[in-house]
């Protein structure tokens, strides 16, 4: 091996650890108050509360190119229902963490799961 492969290696191990610390840090903040935003054309269409996990409802969206329907259950969203043809969007499956989206580029649609931040102090260091 020479110096080059070596500090390529190393660069690219350093990296992947930090992505991956960056991304467990990331995903164990706690929301205060959780929801999905769906969009049509870039438009809010609906925001739909996720802070009740016992909560179950299907959201059918009609557009001009067909229809989809949403489920929300379990405190998260999945699409059980697509017109579109490669149907991606159900492929996507359920998602229940905020930064998660599922999109239905056919039919313009974005589901995104978003959080609003605890506004709690968690510690306090003298």
């Amino acid at each position: 091996m020479k110096k080059g492969d070596i500090f390529i290696i190393l660069f690219v191990a350093v990296l992947s650890v930090g992505l991956l610390v960056f991304y467990r840090i990331s995903a164990t903040q706690q929301y205060h108050h959780k929801y999905a935003v769906i969009m049509i054309d870039g438009k809010v269409y609906k925001k739909v509360s996720l802070d009740d996990v016992n909560h179950k409802e299907e959201i059918p969206i009609v557009t001009k190119q067909g229809k989809n329907i949403l489920l929300v259950k379990n405190g998260g969203v999945q699409v059980i229902y697509a017109e579109c043809p490669d149907k991606i969007c159900m492929k996507e499956g359920f998602i229940d963490k905020p930064g998660q989206s599922i999109v239905c580029l056919p039919f313009r649609i974005v589901v995104e799961i978003r959080g609003d931040k605890s506004v709690e102090v968690d510690e306090v260091t003298y």
